[in-house]
């Protein structure tokens, strides 16, 4: 028998959003980006009417470090009555205000695209959580199966 004892709820589930390889990949395309870049500064800095261009590359290049350092810190909490998912703005969902859920899953390439459970709410639009981890997939399939996300031991 488990420490919680019998009906007590499961604990929490949490884990990383992104699988490792998304992350290298990402800090990959984040030093090519940079280093082109700085290759052609020179040459940009050299034109006078190139200075709003430059302004507005870096510009990009920031707001793609900033999505980058999320990427590495993103984490994924699914417990009896939230989903959760840290990024620069945190995705919060109750689960009993969820009407519909589509997992998205590329069997035997989830070490590569992670994984995600599109959720829609009572209210307008839909939100995206990413997993990485198999038990964080495993409640996201538990979920848009209907089911309790948690399962009680």
């Amino acid at each position: 028998m488990s420490e919680q004892g019998a009906g007590a709820p499961a604990a929490d589930i949490e884990g990383p959003a992104f699988p490792v390889l998304v992350k290298v990949l990402a800090g990959v395309l984040m030093a090519a980006v940079l280093v082109y870049g700085l290759r052609s500064l020179d040459d940009l800095a050299a034109e006078r009417r190139t200075w709003p261009f430059m302004l507005f590359a870096l510009l990009l290049m920031a707001i793609a470090a900033w999505c980058f350092v999320w990427i590495l810190k993103s984490r994924t909490r699914i417990s009896s009555t939230h989903l959760h998912q840290t990024w620069w703005s945190d995705k919060k969902v109750a689960i009993g205000d969820i009407t519909q859920t589509r997992l998205i899953l590329v069997p035997g390439l989830t070490w590569l695209i992670a994984p995600r459970l599109v959720v829609r709410t009572r209210g307008p639009g839909s939100t995206t959580f990413h997993a990485a981890e198999p038990h964080l997939i495993a409640a996201f399939a538990r979920l848009s199966l209907g089911l309790p996300a948690l399962a009680d031991e």
